[in-house]
């Protein structure tokens, strides 16, 4: 009888130590982020490479082009109490069809010669009309690194903006997808366009040359350091 018993204590025990064990498992698995992290604000620079030789009143006009990339480079974030580094893709624009027998149209793109097939681009017609919409495309997903944590963010909203001291620029809105601790958390990257290199230029400075008439071209622009920011939380 007493071995009859501990044979079902036995059986019983097995199951129930199971139980525990799964118990556990499933404790760690589905433990919670820890707090998030606390917001921070970077200034961020960069060099922005407009697709060659550049964006002026004309544009540029040519066949077999279906799209051209602005790039971004050399990004660098700082400011007190912040040591990071970023990563903004390509930024990808499809141009433009000319219209056929209506030379300079569309109206974006002065520098269409009515041919048929013809494509053009970088008109400052085309920053305007589709610039910020071409920026949220490509922009959607952004990684920065800042103080050893990777964000990795989903932008819902592009915007242009004026800055301080009379810059342009863009403003990149989300919500941060990664770290888990941290998701949901606002993301705003604002990039104000500075100083300028290209071909007859009206001045140092990306507002002196927008929208100048030929044969003025940006070809570079500085995202400034002094106006442009990233910020989290």
């Amino acid at each position: 009888m007493i071995r009859k018993m501990l044979v079902i204590a036995a059986a019983i025990a097995v199951p129930m130590s199971a139980v525990a064990v799964v118990g556990v498992a499933g404790g760690v698995a589905g433990a919670a982020a820890g707090p998030p992290d606390p917001p921070v604000t970077c200034t961020i620079g960069a060099t922005v490479t407009f697709a060659a030789p550049g964006i002026s009143s004309n544009g540029q006009v040519g066949t077999g082009v279906k799209s051209t990339q602005t790039t971004v480079s050399s990004e660098t974030l700082g400011g007190v109490g912040c040591v990071g580094s970023s990563s903004i893709n390509p930024i990808t624009a499809k141009t433009v069809k000319c219209v056929k027998g209506q030379p300079g149209q569309p109206s974006t793109n002065p520098g269409c010669n009515g041919v048929k097939g013809t494509e053009g681009w970088d008109s400052w017609g085309d920053f305007a009309s589709t610039g910020t919409a071409t920026i949220l495309k490509s922009t959607k997903k952004l990684n920065f690194t800042i103080n050893g944590i990777p964000y990795q963010t989903k932008n819902t909203s592009a915007a242009a903006v004026s800055c301080a001291g009379g810059e342009v620029g863009f403003q990149i809105s989300g919500t941060i997808k990664a770290p888990k601790n941290d998701k949901g958390q606002t993301d705003v990257l604002t990039a104000c366009l500075g100083t300028v290199t290209g071909t007859s230029l009206l001045g140092p400075n990306f507002q002196d040359n927008l929208f100048a008439p030929e044969p003025t071209t940006v070809a570079t622009a500085q995202i400034d350091p002094v106006t442009s920011s990233v910020a989290i939380g």
